[in-house]
């Protein structure tokens, strides 16, 4: 038989037959790009029918940054602080893997890490001030040697073994209790540094203390979760335990699972990975075919991985790093086949797609108290974002997703940083338009301190317009992508008819560990993997027309700390645009405490220094929850220096009659001050002729 087009079909680690690529869907078959330049597909430039795609100018770079390459220019500049770019949706290239995992199976220490400690570990070690830590690490050091003693004498293999009947008296089995308080998360501490220092990432951060959780440790932790796509605080616990209970080439064996999962779920243009699965009772999720059949919702995110997993023989770090080094070089496209799955029946080419998104708890209330302190407003329902199929008369949803909501933010106003409140408008919107690399354009109430970056160059600090933050960049307020929401009314005819926009946007967002536990200033954040994952999903399953990189003349001049800065672009992100718009509602969440609704007003932020909330104009208020303001006097400063006013050599126009106070029946004026007025002198003055 002769086949169309020939790739290779692989299983059990080997590249065992070709299959018609063709023909892959019908077969089983799935198709996927193990090349050089794969992205996503809102970063792909034309659809395989067009003759004439459309430029992604973020396209290129993207790719660069895929391949650990750092080019000359801003981008390069971030990511090379950075490092690791797979936790802000930038995915690695097989070939960067492979280097990676080179360097690892190189280093002799690995061999030799203990990491017993940290399996056995089951607390949680945060980086703390003061010296209680050092206390700590000093008594431990103390002890450590008694214990081995008392091992010694108990002739026990540990210290495990030994009973109260083995100890001289009650103040050392105190002693063997403290001990073993201490020594686990010590010597947790002290094999995770091991593991760090034995990979890197301790290099150019000074020397850090054995068994101390110090500053140098807490961020070479921080890195270490970057480079292994954890959203992690650089503490010990949690997700990060989890990885550096593994061996480093297990890490980098998952590390290549990870990628070619999230690769085979753009490829199979699925996007359910288990978070609806099941009710909240632990009974899996079902839906009704047409023909009255009742299916489990799938998972594809594990059947993917179990797929590429048992298609590339990739069970075990050895079996991993060959199955990459048989592949030599990479070409910049390299399509095989693996066994597919099973689409549900409510796939197809154009689906029935809506959006939901659930605020959570919600609070409108001020949230600071009269002394500037954090009020408490605790969440337990967090923001959540829903996509759902409409098939058989059913809702179904596909898989959820945490995100962000409006709160209170700071916006610039008169010339001064205050409280407003930005809420996420509750109700139905439509995306009608999707930008890949966006550009986000600041509003004018946008602080200049924001759209600002400190550089250093020759030991001198500076500032610099941030064009990560307006974008395109992983980095941007918008990240990879942005789905934007607008009004809507149906015409006469019953078509939809796009309305006026409120600056809402679902988004990517390089700030990983704020979602599902900041506020926005409105807008619904998302790691910006799953929002081009999410993105990607909804263009390949909405009809759409490309429009490319967007057309755009800005520029502002704005000033900061008396230095004129000027921010200017000529491009904005790359478009596609919905044939019909997809609908999105946006729930009102369960609102908390006392105001029920958003306070409208601007706030005034407390200034520390003054001990007041301070308004553009200098005056002082109080600000309850209600964000009802009260003006109050300031304090009068007696050591400060008295300044008699000016004095008027012009006549007073007014007799004494029309000046003097109003009395009481006492004769006393009804309008004197029961203090000195706020800052005023008193100086006697001597009448004008």
């Amino acid at each position: 038989m002769v086949l169309e087009v020939p790739v290779a079909f692989w299983n059990d680690g080997k590249a065992q037959s070709q299959v018609d690529a063709a023909k892959a869907d019908e077969e089983g078959h799935l198709l996927l790009d193990l090349g050089e330049e794969w992205t996503p597909y809102i970063l792909t430039e034309a659809q395989p029918t067009d003759e004439h795609g459309q430029t992604s100018e973020y396209r290129s770079t993207y790719l660069a940054l895929a391949r650990g390459e750092f080019p000359k220019d801003r981008h390069g500049y971030r990511a090379e602080k950075d490092q690791y770019l797979e936790l802000y949706g930038i995915l690695p290239t097989l070939t960067l893997l492979r280097e990676r995992f080179s360097d690892v199976r190189a280093l002799e220490c690995a061999g030799e890490l203990d990491l017993v400690p940290l399996q056995e570990f089951e607390g949680f070690l945060a980086y703390e001030k003061g010296r209680r830590p050092a206390r700590r690490l000093a008594r431990y050091e103390l002890l450590k040697p008694q214990m081995a003693a008392l091992v010694a004498r108990a002739q026990v293999e540990s210290l495990d073994h030994v009973t109260r009947a083995h100890a001289v008296d009650d103040e050392e089995w105190e002693t063997v209790e403290e001990y073993k308080t201490l020594a686990p998360a010590i010597e947790a501490i002290v094999a995770a540094q091991a593991r760090l220092e034995c990979e890197g990432f301790f290099e150019g951060r000074g020397e850090h203390t054995p068994g101390l959780f110090d500053w140098r440790t807490h961020e070479a932790l921080a890195e270490f979760e970057r480079r292994h796509r954890v959203y992690g605080w650089g503490f010990i616990g949690d997700d990060t335990l989890a990885v550096l209970q593994q061996s480093p080439q297990d890490t980098e064996k998952e590390a290549v699972i990870r990628v070619l999962t999230e690769r085979a779920m753009h490829a199979a243009e699925v996007i359910e990975d288990g978070s609806t699965s099941t009710l909240r009772d632990g009974a899996p999720r079902t839906y009704k075919t047409e023909d009255g059949k009742e299916l489990q919702l799938p998972n594809f995110e594990a059947e993917l991985r179990d797929r590429v997993v048992a298609a590339f023989g990739l069970q075990t770090a050895e079996s991993t790093y060959a199955w990459l080094e048989s592949l030599g070089d990479i070409a910049p496209q390299q399509v095989v086949a693996v066994q597919g799955v099973e689409l549900p029946p409510y796939y197809g080419d154009v689906m029935e797609l809506t959006v939901a998104i659930d605020r959570g708890d919600v609070w409108f209330e001020f949230p600071f108290d009269e002394n500037g302190k954090a009020r408490s407003q605790p969440v337990s329902r967090r923001p959540r974002l829903t996509i759902f199929v409409n098939y058989n008369d059913q809702k179904i949803p596909l898989a959820r997703f945490g995100t962000t909501v409006g709160g209170w933010r700071g916006e610039f106003i008169d010339g001064a940083v205050m409280w407003k409140y930005k809420g996420s408008p509750t109700g139905k919107r439509v995306w009608s338009r999707i930008s890949a690399a966006p550009i986000w354009v600041p509003p004018e109430s946008t602080p200049p301190r924001v759209m600002l970056t400190k550089r250093r160059k020759r030991g001198e600090e500076y500032f610099e317009v941030d064009y990560h933050t307006t974008g395109p960049s992983y980095a941007s307020a918008y990240g990879l992508v942005a789905a934007y929401h607008r009004k809507y009314y149906r015409s006469p005819n019953g078509e939809i008819q796009v309305g006026g926009d409120e600056g809402i946007r679902t988004h990517g967002s390089v700030d990983y560990m704020s979602i599902m536990r900041r506020h926005s200033h409105g807008c619904h954040r998302m790691h910006n993997h799953i929002a081009v994952r999410l993105m990607s999903f909804v263009l390949e399953h909405r009809p759409h027309t490309r429009y490319g990189q967007q057309p755009m003349i800005y520029r502002r001049e704005f000033e900061f700390e008396e230095e004129l800065y000027v921010m200017e672009f000529d491009k904005g992100g790359y478009n596609f645009v919905l044939e019909e718009p997809l609908f999105v509602e946006t729930l009102p969440g369960r609102v908390r405490g006392q105001v029920k609704e958003p306070i409208e007003v601007a706030l005034p932020r407390y200034d520390r220094d003054l001990g007041a909330y301070v308004m553009p104009d200098g005056a002082w208020v109080s600000v309850d929850r209600f964000g009802n303001m009260t003006e109050i006097l300031k304090p009068f400063d007696f050591d400060a220096p008295l300044e008699a006013p000016e004095l008027n050599t012009e006549p007073d126009p007014m007799t004494t009659a029309e000046v003097a106070p109003a009395t009481t029946d006492t004769g006393m004026p009804t309008t004197a001050p029961a203090s000195i007025p706020v800052n005023t002198a008193v100086v006697p003055v001597t009448p004008t002729p």
